[in-house]
């Protein structure tokens, strides 16, 4: 790591789980939602693959956590200040590449179905410039996944300031605050269903945009903070990092059978959903950086590096794989079951193209700079790897 920031190998494979699991949750969609029960036991795994969109939160605050790491060392006087024209600079060395090219690659696809209305150039200047989110004209995306891009970049606009909050405020009061800001954001996101004057400003669609999803970054921002402060002993590692799977494996069997509750307009469960995952995966992400052997046991073997090396590319290939395989008729049923296509054509090959992806498109354009932040990719998709 740059500027003496520790090396933490374990985050590599917790990003390899946010990975997988959104993967997870895409495939097990495509393969017809089939009802995932464990023989002899009968333990119900279905609510683990329908929750996988939780993989992003994961990531949201992974992204806190390692992006703020080299400010907080810098606020402890542990390493110098990052310069945040060369972190900027890095952000978009790291994103870009990869997701330009898949851009490009989608024109051309789009293209040639004949589906023009998708790459007209207001739609293809808001994909380019990741401004999706914020152009008063509607953006069909070209990739379902990139709903998250926008979150993360304008998330690396804040960043320092967010960091900087921390070193001034006690990080409890900073939370506190944040997590106040959230709460009634989400709120006026739901009242402009029914007010026309807050609808003006604010569309419930925000409710998943950076200002509702502030706190899951904040929440990895404070355990940064505490990691840098005093890093955790090998015992309390164990304990969060066990303490913040299990909340989270609890946390989906109690979404699944919301289903989709933002489109359900589910309140006040939309209200706190996104936060109190947030501290769930905070409590697992400190955790695991920590210095136990059971982190190491789950996150640094060679399958969940191997993902979380991957992942940016993998996010950004897999559901398009998927799509081009369904589009094509493999997945309908009519001479093989759809979950035999997804499990052996259509993952290995999303695993095969996210790897060339990142050997050959983002590996070269990090290699030239002096990195100066922990290896991070959007949407969160992080890189704890030297």
């Amino acid at each position: 790591m740059a500027d003496g920031a520790p090396y933490l190998p374990n985050l590599t494979g917790v990003r390899g789980l946010a990975a997988a699991w959104v993967f997870a949750m895409h495939a097990w969609q495509f393969a017809g939602n089939p009802a995932l029960v464990l023989p002899v036991v009968g333990f119900d795994l279905t609510p683990l693959f329908k929750c996988g969109y939780v993989g992003v939160d994961l990531f949201f605050v992974l992204s806190g956590f390692l992006l703020s790491m080299p400010f907080h060392r810098a606020a402890f006087g542990l390493a110098p200040r990052p310069s945040l024209k060369q972190f900027w600079i890095h952000r978009c060395r790291r994103v870009l590449p990869a997701y330009w090219l898949q851009i490009a690659v989608l024109i051309v696809v789009f293209l040639c179905l004949g589906r023009t209305y998708q790459v007209t150039p207001q739609v293809l200047l808001a994909h380019v410039l990741l401004i999706q989110n914020v152009v008063p004209w509607s953006v069909p995306l070209l990739n379902p996944v990139y709903w998250s891009m926008p979150v993360e970049w304008d998330f690396y606009v804040i960043l320092p300031l967010l960091a900087w909050f921390v070193s001034r405020c006690r990080w409890p009061l900073a939370l506190l605050l944040v997590l106040v800001w959230v709460f009634a954001f989400r709120v006026l996101c739901y009242w402009s269903l029914g007010d026309s004057t807050i609808g003006a400003w604010i569309g419930f669609g925000d409710v998943q945009q950076l200002p509702a999803r502030l706190d899951q970054f904040f929440v990895g921002i404070c355990a940064a903070w505490l990691y840098v402060r005093r890093p955790p002993s090998h015992q309390a590692s164990i304990i969060m990092l066990f303490a913040g799977l299990l909340a989270i494996a609890a946390m989906t069997y109690v979404a699944a059978p919301r289903d989709d509750f933002l489109v359900r307009v589910d309140v006040p469960y939309l209200f706190f959903h996104h936060t109190i995952t947030a501290i769930a995966f905070g409590l697992l992400v400190l955790g695991a950086a920590g210095p136990s052997r059971a982190g190491a046991a789950l996150f640094a073997n060679r399958s969940m590096t191997f993902l979380g090396e991957i992942s940016y590319s993998l996010y950004l290939w897999h559901f398009s794989i998927l799509q081009a395989i369904w589009y094509a008729g493999w997945t309908s049923g009519t001479h093989v079951a759809a979950w035999i296509v997804v499990v052996f054509v259509a993952i290995p090959a999303a695993l095969l193209v996210a790897w060339l992806s990142w050997r050959y498109v983002e590996r070269p354009f990090l290699r030239p700079v002096r990195r100066v932040a922990p290896d991070a990719a959007a949407p969160g998709y992080l890189s704890s790897s030297r």
